[in-house]
């Protein structure tokens, strides 16, 4: 498997996210011996040291992993790691605010901008807060539930899995790019009857009618900036459709003359640029 690229630092208005360093490590110390927190870790043994604080930092410098310390007003307010899982944890102090699920978005957002792995999550099933997060972020619970081994309680609980799949990500999170006054969106099934009114227009690339839900799926959006995209103008009309791929100038295809005259020198001038950052 590829290591997955992930930036060192995720910036977002209140807090931002950024790797653990060696003077974070009486703060996480402190953090994974409270009571309030370690026993929902399955890693974390107690008691909680220095010499296990050094294991995290150094577990964090591995290229498949990803710890991020959340950082709120210059204190570290809890951690994200991602990597062959997704774990977590948040100082009691800064509960009740929404922090944490705002931190996920935040760096599960970047973890689907680029062709990734599914990702797996397990929290104990007595984790209330952690059960209704996770739903919250649109994971899907796993069938059946397992046990897993605690290290601070010294036994195993009941825990339950849950998956995010990239499709499923950007379902639930669609990324917009703004272009010219348009923006584009990754297309979908739901798409389809509007895309097929701009076929008769089109020539190859572009597929017969019937063959529409397949070409869909086919250049469906996975996370890198290409696939097949769907051109808005700012009555959220369906005006156009691109496709976008690697080493091939972009295809368009618009719904009217008027419409392929008022914008398609514009769309093709940008996307021969590349796709710019997603405004969300």
């Amino acid at each position: 498997m590829t290591v997955h690229d992930f930036p060192a630092r995720l910036v977002a208005e209140d807090f931002c996210l950024r790797p653990m360093s060696e003077s974070d490590l009486p703060e996480v110390i402190r953090q994974l011996s409270d009571e309030r927190i370690a026993p929902w870790l399955a890693a974390v043994a107690q008691p909680f040291g220095l010499t296990e604080a050094q294991a995290l930092l150094e577990h964090g410098q591995h290229p498949g992993e990803h710890i991020r310390i959340i950082e709120v007003e210059g204190s570290a307010a809890g951690c994200i790691c991602l990597g062959a899982g997704l774990w977590y944890w948040l100082d009691p102090a800064f509960q009740g605010r929404g922090l944490m699920g705002a931190a996920l978005r935040l760096a599960l957002s970047q973890w689907f901008s680029q062709p990734a792995p599914p990702l797996l999550a397990t929290c104990r099933t007595d984790n209330t807060a952690s059960l209704a997060l996770l739903a919250r972020l649109g994971f899907a619970r796993c069938p059946g539930s397992r046990r897993m081994f605690f290290q601070s309680s010294g036994r195993s609980h009941p825990c339950q899995d849950f998956l995010m799949a990239p499709e499923q990500w950007h379902l639930l999170n669609p990324p917009l790019y703004a272009l010219g006054g348009l923006r584009l969106r990754p297309a979908r099934q739901k798409d389809v009857p509007a895309l097929a009114l701009m076929l008769p227009r089109a020539t190859p690339p572009w597929p017969a009618a019937e063959a529409l839900p397949s070409f869909v799926e086919r250049h469906r959006f996975r996370g890198a900036a290409t696939g097949l995209f769907v051109i808005e103008d700012k009555l959220d009309r369906s005006i156009g459709m691109a496709l976008v791929a690697v080493g091939a100038a972009p295809a368009l295809a618009f719904l009217s003359c008027d419409d392929a005259s008022a914008h398609g020198e514009t769309i093709a001038r940008a996307l021969a640029e590349g796709l710019p950052s997603p405004a969300r």
